[in-house]
C-alpha cells in the first residue's frame, strides 16, 4: 500500500485542493517466451515481475507522490505560478478520480513490460473515507491515444500514460515552430534517456541480483530511491 499526496489545481472551484490517497494494485506475470525448462520459466518470471514491481513502486513513491494535478486549460496558470517549484506535474484530461485511475492503470502497464500486468488498482481518499476501484484485464482504455488532447502542437507524440518513461507530464506549443524547437532540444539534451535512466538501472540490478540468487529475492527499492534522488528529471514549462 502506498500513501500519496496530490495537490489539485481546480479552476472551477477556484481552490487548491490537497488530497491524500492510499493506493494498492495487483500485479501478475504471464508466461515468459524463450524459457526451455521450468527452472528457466520460474527465473524469467521472477525477473520480469521484480522489474515491473520496482519500476511501478518508484513511479508512485518518487514521482507521483506530492504531484501538482491539473488539466491542459490550466497550463498558463502553471507557467505563471508553479514553474519554479520542484513538485512533479501530473496533467489529466479532467480532474476526476476515474480519469486518474485509468491513466495510472495505463502508465503502470506501460512500465510493467510485455509479460507482466496490473489488472486492478484501488485508491482510497483518506480525508473523505471514499474508495475508488479500477479493474481492467483487457488493457483497453477510454483515454486519448494521440496527444492533441493537450493542445494543437504537442511536444510529445503520445500521451504520458503510453510512454515508457518516468513522466506524468505533457505540454503544447503555441506554434509549429515552437513545437519543433522543443522536440529538437529534447533530443539534443538527451532528455528522453534521462527519463528512463532509473528504469535501465532497475533492470540491470534486478538481473544481477536474481541471477546470482537461485532462490530469488525482492530487490530493495530504497537503493534506487537514494541513488536517483538528486537525478530525478524535472520537466520545464515553456
Amino acid at each position: 500500500m502506498h500513501e500519496v499526496e496530490l495537490l489539485y489545481v481546480d479552476n472551477d472551484k477556484r481552490i487548491l485542493d490537497q488530497k491524500k490517497y492510499e493506493i494498492e494494485y495487483t500485479l501478475y506475470t504471464d508466461g515468459v517466451e524463450g524459457a526451455r525448462t521450468q527452472g528457466e520459466r520460474t527465473m524469467s518470471g521472477a525477473i520480469a515481475q521484480n522489474k515491473a514491481f520496482q519500476k511501478i513502486n518508484y513511479l508512485i513513491e518518487s514521482i507521483i507522490n506530492k504531484s501538482i494535478v491539473y488539466t491542459p486549460s490550466q497550463i498558463p496558470l502553471m507557467e505563471k505560478f508553479f514553474a519554479d517549484y520542484d513538485n512533479n506535474f501530473l496533467v489529466l484530461p479532467d480532474l476526476s478520480e476515474s480519469t486518474l485511475l485509468e491513466s495510472l492503470h495505463s502508465k503502470l502497464n506501460t512500465l510493467a513490460g510485455e509479460t507482466t500486468f496490473v489488472d486492478f488498482i484501488n485508491m482510497k481518499d483518506r480525508s473523505q473515507n471514499i474508495g475508488y476501484s479500477y479493474i481492467n484485464d483487457e488493457m483497453v482504455h477510454d483515454l486519448p491515444e494521440d496527444n492533441y488532447w493537450v493542445g494543437k502542437f504537442p511536444f510529445w507524440k503520445t500521451p504520458w500514460w503510453l510512454r515508457y518513461d518516468s513522466t506524468t507530464f505533457d505540454n503544447t506549443g503555441k506554434t509549429k515552430e515552437e513545437q519543433q524547437l522543443v522536440r529538437e532540444q529534447r533530443v539534443e539534451n538527451g532528455i528522453d534517456s534521462l527519463t528512463t535512466l532509473v528504469f535501465t538501472e532497475i533492470d540491470e540490478e534486478v538481473e544481477s541480483q536474481l541471477k546470482n540468487e537461485p532462490e530469488g529475492q525482492v530487490v530493495d527499492l530504497e537503493a534506487f530511491k537514494k541513488i536517483n534522488k538528486d537525478r530525478k528529471w524535472k520537466p520545464t514549462l515553456v
